[in-house]
């Protein structure tokens, strides 16, 4: 077996050919010296660069503005939300679990992705990262590895010989983090609402924001008995696990993750853990896969619901500024589910209470993330609306009750115009 040659950035991409197609790991397991470094050696190569939801600042950015880098991504952050408006930076709509197979059709001419240090056997392990890491690793014809000591080396499937990489990079910078939004008194009443849907020993995902993430911190005080996630791994799960919420033995990891969204301190307890396991999308986010658990539920945030309980969580006006990401895979997993129960929490209005995030219906400048008829409840900080069953007269009475009391009159009577 052979070994990786060890390179400095400028080095490592001059085995990148000229138009050549490469795929970047996302999140905590981002090669963040990699990419600074692609910003700088993208002029005149004609490369283009795809990936999913990156943290931080971008730093290759200056060269997709300058178009010397082409970019496309399957989830927006705030540091590309103009790009992407601008037709600069290409968003491409994407189920995660669709991942792998679009990178399959579209080609990968080079998987650059963050790896822990090789073991005594010569093996790396991909980290907090392996939603669709592997998949770009085997399609592709040149690998990089950036090597990262403080990666921690997790359980599941993420781990790949050092023989299957052509080069390693020394990383200069840390590990990614991603800070948990803190709870405010609007997610703390959500998440009140939330807990009271929840069945005894729950398997339960959460999306990213301050509503699901105030679920995960709200368990701890809940007579849930136990409970077990899927999807996202976040911090506040290592202080459930401190305080016996979460199993830390049995036959199943206790926590079963694409990828875990923090900092050292998650980093560092999924280090060696068998009761954290990370795997890639094509388990992680398999509907088929995770519909097999029992009382699966999905706890997801949205943008805005309509009246007929149709969700968006991805346009503001017309502008990208988000992903569809897991979140309508875990719907679906749900759907599946014997127990199983899919939750759409948000606050009732945007932040300065101008305008209802409860609407008549999802206009133009919005899109259908989640259909009508995949959608049990809605919850916002004034209760819950449990539309299953419900006719679309009852779902709009239903959501209006929900609605800020400011917005509720205006909602009746778009309501009844629209009929």
């Amino acid at each position: 077996m052979s070994n990786p040659r060890i390179l400095d950035p400028s080095r490592a991409l001059a085995l990148v050919g000229d138009g050549a197609r490469i795929v970047a790991a996302p999140g905590c397991g981002a090669p963040t010296t990699m990419l600074h470094a692609l910003g700088k050696e993208a002029p005149g190569r004609g490369w283009t660069l795809s990936s999913g939801l990156l943290l931080g600042d971008y730093p290759f950015i200056d060269a997709v503005t300058n178009r010397d880098l082409r970019y496309r991504t399957w989830h927006v952050m705030a540091p590309i939300r103009a790009l992407v408006a601008g037709g600069v930076v290409e968003y491409v709509p994407l189920r995660a679990s669709q991942v792998g197979s679009y990178l399959g059709r579209r080609g990968v001419d080079v998987a650059v992705v963050r790896v822990s240090p090789p073991d005594g056997h010569g093996y790396c392990s991909v980290g907090p990262s392996a939603g669709y890491s592997l998949d770009a690793l085997r399609m592709a014809s040149l690998r990089i590895g950036e090597v990262d000591p403080a990666l921690p080396r997790t359980f599941g499937n993420t781990t790949v010989h050092r023989s299957v990489f052509d080069a390693f990079v020394d990383t200069a910078d840390p590990t990614p983090r991603y800070e948990s939004a803190k709870p405010n008194e609007t997610s703390n009443k959500i998440a009140s609402h939330v807990l009271s849907l929840l069945p005894a020993h729950p398997t339960l995902q959460i999306g990213i924001g301050s509503i699901p993430e105030t679920v995960v911190s709200s368990l701890g005080d809940a007579d849930l008995e136990s409970v077990r996630f899927a999807g996202m791994a976040t911090d506040e799960m290592v202080d459930l696990f401190e305080r016996g919420v979460i199993p830390a033995a049995g036959d199943e990891p206790a926590i079963m993750s694409p990828e875990l969204m923090g900092t050292e301190r998650i980093m560092q307890f999924a280090d060696c853990n068998p009761a954290l396991s990370v795997y890639p999308s094509s388990i992680a986010h398999d509907a088929a896969v995770l519909g097999g658990i029992r009382r699966f539920v999905s706890v997801n945030t949205a943008i805005e619901v309509d009246m007929t309980g149709q969700v968006n969580s991805e346009m503001v006006r017309g502008r990208q500024v988000s992903g569809i990401g897991g979140s309508l895979d875990f719907v679906d997993a749900a759907s599946r589910s014997a127990g199983g129960l899919r939750v759409i929490a948000l606050p009732s209005t945007t932040s300065d209470g101008a305008h209802s995030r409860i609407v008549p219906s999802i206009g133009p400048g919005g899109t259908v993330t989640i259909p009508r008829s995949m959608v049990d409840a809605i919850v916002t900080e004034y209760g819950v609306a449990r539309l299953d069953g419900l006719s679309a007269r009852e779902r709009a009475e239903a959501l209006i009750a929900i609605a800020h009391p400011n917005h509720r009159d205006s909602l009746v009577d778009q309501v009844g115009a629209q009929r």
